[in-house]
């Protein structure tokens, strides 16, 4: 709502200098189906709800109108957005929300009813993704993130025929890697835009509707200039779009992500939309101080029920960092992150001592798997000679990457994990890329920059392997590898 009420100028009309060039070429599109290949940030489900709400306030659509996002927390915005634009309206609706659970997996729903139009009153109905959820219902279909739902073939088979009795389609998403269904509709419209760039279309290729935002399309039309006036702040194009670019731990995840251009390997295993619903207050943020670390600990700890850490090893140009993990029911809390460049290595173990030496509430950590690949080999040795069954050393093969960060994903997935509102933790995460090799084998690689070489996210999945093992014996992870 305070994005709302920040640069909407008197409700009546709407002036179009609310919008940008970019947003109203999307809100005014009367094609059956469209698509937005979008940068991040552009406002592209805010002008959408929108579109949404004045169609059905003008009695332009009185057909029933369904949102899916990839994400609990993308729908909840979707709603927010809903409701305020009702509200600005002077329209009252019903509003119903539910939820429950579909072969295992979560799923919420927001209904609002409005006020009767043109004999009827139309729904607006917001979901998180479930294919299921779409069976048996009619009007228009918007798919949000599209490249970000987990079963988005599943979603297309099942929300296209929503539309068949004069519905229309919307999808619009950011890129997240060239395999996607997204990337898949995006070039079968494309050949029927243009046959001699980009091929014949066949008969089953979807004819929609293409609209390309990238971050220098959105500029250009004014997007900074519009964050400015809502923020308050005075960023030049320049500044924002170094600002942008700083979020990016490589060239090709900016290149997907506000260029537009999908990336060949897969992308990110960890992408920002994905973890954005994990980013919690309650977590602790990374700081480079032993007594803050331990401090944090002390403080958030209270009502875990086990502790548990992982440490990835690094000197030079990568980090050496310590990540602790505290259950509190379904959840696992960043407790604590600790993050040392280029210390000597009896830095790094009276870190690690001290970590296993003190008591938090009552409670001291029950594990601490360790990353014995390179570097951390004689370190890892001693820190399991010293601490017993409480430290485990972990030999970072294909096997236990896999392991370990499908186990991450799950948590970020399941939205059981709670991470750090931290830039560079995020850029971490998003720098994880899952890639098959021409030999048809899975393996996960990261690029190793300034900021470090997925450190964070690797001490951060080496926790949760700690917090599962400590239930009995882990398994051997003895046959030597490469580390991450």
């Amino acid at each position: 709502m305070s994005k709302l009420k920040s640069i909407l100028p008197a409700i009546a009309g709407l002036a179009s200098t609310v919008w940008l060039p970019y947003q109203l070429a999307w809100i005014n599109d009367e094609s059956e189906v469209a698509i937005w290949e979008k940068a991040r940030r552009v406002g592209a489900d805010y002008c959408e709800s929108f579109r949404c709400v004045r169609e059905r306030i003008n009695g332009e659509r009185v057909l029933d109108y369904w949102y899916s996002s990839a994400d609990e927390s993308a729908a909840y915005e979707f709603a927010e957005y809903v409701r305020a634009w009702l509200q600005l309206y002077d329209k009252v609706s019903e509003e119903v929300t539910t939820n429950g659970i579909d072969d295992g997996r979560e799923w919420l729903k927001m209904t609002f009813t409005l006020p009767k139009i043109n004999g009827r009153r139309p729904r607006i109905t917001v979901m998180t993704s479930n294919p299921k959820r779409f069976r048996s219902k009619g009007g228009d279909v918007t798919l949000s993130e599209l490249a970000f739902h987990q079963d988005a073939d599943e979603m297309w088979k099942a929300a296209a025929p929503t539309a068949t009795w004069g519905g229309r389609i919307r999808i619009l998403s950011t890129h997240n890697g060239h395999g996607t269904k997204f990337n898949a509709l995006i070039s079968q419209a494309r050949k029927h835009e243009d046959p001699e760039l980009y091929g014949t279309p066949r008969p089953t290729d979807l004819k929609a509707s293409v609209h390309r935002t990238d971050i220098y399309n959105a500029v250009s039309d004014g997007l900074v200039e519009q964050i400015n006036r809502a923020t308050g702040r005075e960023l030049t194009r320049d500044e924002f779009i170094a600002e942008m670019r700083s979020l990016c731990s490589t060239q090709e995840i900016w290149e997907e992500e506000f260029e537009c251009n999908p990336s060949k390997e897969g992308g990110s295993y960890f992408p920002h939309a994905l973890l954005r619903p994990c980013v919690s207050d309650r977590a602790a943020k990374p700081t480079e101080d032993l007594d803050t670390f331990i401090a944090d600990i002390k403080l958030r700890s209270a009502g875990c029920t086990k502790l548990s850490a992982g440490s990835d090893i690094g000197r030079r140009k990568d980090r050496f960092v310590i990540w602790v993990w505290g259950r509190n029911g379904t959840k696992r809390i960043t407790l604590g992150v600790l993050v040392l460049h280029n210390k000597p290595f009896d830095v790094m173990e009276h870190a690690i001592n001290t970590l296993m030496n003190t008591t938090f509430n009552g409670k001291r950590i029950t594990r601490i798997s360790i990353d014995e690949t390179g570097l951390g080999m004689q370190l890892a040795e001693r820190m399991v000679k010293k601490h017993r069954s409480r430290a485990e050393a972990v030999s970072m093969t294909n096997a236990v990457k896999e392991d370990m960060f499908t186990r991450l994903r799950a948590g970020v997935e399941e939205i059981t994990v709670e991470l750090p509102d931290d830039d560079d933790t995020c850029r971490d995460f998003g720098s994880i890329r899952k890639e098959v090799t021409v030999a048809g084998n899975i393996r996960y690689s990261a690029a190793s920059n300034e900021h470090g070489h997925a450190d964070r996210a690797t001490a951060a999945a080496l926790g949760l392997v700690a917090d599962e093992s400590a239930k009995a014996v882990m398994k051997s992870y003895s046959v030597a590898g490469e580390g991450l």
